[in-house]
């Protein structure tokens, strides 16, 4: 096959990916990259700076499209509760398409610009918007601890589901029963919020009645 540009290229991210998840960004050889991909360091340094330019070429793709499609997902959520299952899909197929460079960034990334992004991703992105979800439905401003600690528990079931062996049909099945399931939780956490306020405002008002 004659090599162009373009191959050479995807010879070398095939090749990196494979190095890097294997080793560790810091552990990876370029020397064993180009000798796996079948091409010189002098054909590599054609195409990239480094290692580092090299890895970043291989989530960054990935994570451009994982931001709009993050966006996308918790804009409709705040609009319509109902598209829960929807939503889940979405999300969980775009995650399970991309479970390399997932892995890449949460288990191989130490050494490059992209280390420690599962926290990041957790606290920077992901806890925001669940903030934002849980105060609009619930009306009033709920416990960051509580909604950290349902985040935390709601990450650990998309690793299950992403890394634990399934089909895309037995993901789609059970993505669809976990979301009914959450679905029940939340709205009965919200009628426990909901009384809370409720008996707080009865005591309130009790108090004052005292008062005067």
């Amino acid at each position: 096959m004659m090599l162009t540009s373009d191959n050479t290229r995807q010879l070398l991210l095939q090749s990196g990916k494979e190095q890097f998840l294997e080793q560790g960004f810091e552990k990876a050889s370029l020397r064993t990259i180009c000798k796996n991909a079948g091409l010189t360091t002098g054909a590599f340094y054609t195409h990239f700076s480094g290692k580092e330019e090299l890895f970043e070429a291989l989530v960054e793709p990935m994570l451009s499209g994982f931001g709009v499609m993050y966006r996308e997902v918790i804009a409709q959520e705040l609009s319509d509760l109902t598209t829960g299952v929807e939503n889940e899909l979405r999300s969980i197929t775009y995650a399970v398409a991309h479970k390399d460079e997932f892995r890449l960034l949460f288990n191989c990334s130490r050494g490059t610009k992209y280390e420690g992004f599962k926290e990041h991703l957790i606290r920077d992105i992901f806890y925001p918007s669940y903030q934002e979800v849980f105060d609009r439905y619930a009306g009033k401003p709920v416990d960051p601890a509580l909604v950290r600690i349902i985040l935390r528990m709601k990450f650990e079931e998309y690793m299950e589901l992403i890394y634990g062996g399934y089909t895309m049909e037995e993901v789609k099945r059970l993505i669809t029963q976990l979301t009914i399931f959450s679905e029940a939780g939340f709205h009965a956490l919200l009628r426990t919020i909901d009384g809370e306020t409720m008996r707080s405002e009865k005591a309130n008002a009790k108090e004052v009645n005292r008062e005067v």
